[in-house]
């Protein structure tokens, strides 16, 4: 079963990746995946404040999802940065 707004999101990050800057190519597949990934992790969270029956879990949720899906889709490479300075202090021990 193919769904046409998935296969449309792939397409167009596959026909531009032949483009010139590879950086921006990189942030715009991400943002794509940050895009799709949105609806499922809304209802996740809805699930879960109902569930819990709290509406802060729900604004708290929605918040930290927010926050989660724009530092991968913007941020990536200073997260992957930090965590590697951070936990290579780890490793080395």
């Amino acid at each position: 079963m193919s769904f046409p707004l998935f296969d449309l999101a792939k397409d167009l990050a596959v026909a531009r990746s032949g483009e010139g800057d590879r950086g921006a190519d990189d942030r715009l597949l991400r943002r794509r995946i940050a895009g799709i990934a949105w609806a499922p992790g809304a209802i996740l969270v809805v699930f879960l404040a109902a569930w819990s029956r709290s509406w802060l879990v729900g604004i708290a949720g929605i918040v930290l999802l927010l926050i989660g899906l724009w530092l991968f889709a913007e941020r990536a490479d200073q997260v992957v940065a930090l965590a590697r300075r951070n936990f290579s202090r780890f490793s080395a021990r």
